[in-house]
């Protein structure tokens, strides 16, 4: 799936693909270079958070099924970022919709 079909998707404002370092390699929306460069380093740095988070709960917890984890997500009043492996979107909460999203982007992710 491209970016440009994630960005059609309603409330969508932004979209990106970005590398293990957290280098942008592809973007899509409405925010200028170097806010997508953030919105890329932001969801590099958070996927490792995530990821040793979730390493040690399952440390931890001696439960199976933590890790790795499948994506994240960080809702806002107005704004929600979220991602799958190296694939982030911005969205609006009043218009678009989650479940959409984060299956858009699992099937992204997944290409």
């Amino acid at each position: 799936m491209s970016l440009r079909k994630i960005l059609v998707l309603e409330g969508v404002t932004a979209v990106c693909r970005f590398r293990d370092d957290g280098v942008l390699m592809e973007a899509e929306g409405i925010l200028p270079q170097d806010l997508m460069d953030r919105l890329a380093k932001f969801a590099q740095w958070y996927r490792r958070m995530v990821s040793s988070n979730t390493d040690l709960l399952s440390l931890f917890s001696q439960m199976r099924g933590w890790s790795p984890s499948q994506g994240w997500v960080v809702q806002g009043a107005g704004m929600t970022v979220c991602s799958v492996g190296n694939m982030v979107c911005l969205f609006d909460n009043a218009q678009g919709s989650m479940n959409e999203i984060m299956d858009a982007l699992r099937e992204a992710a997944h290409e």
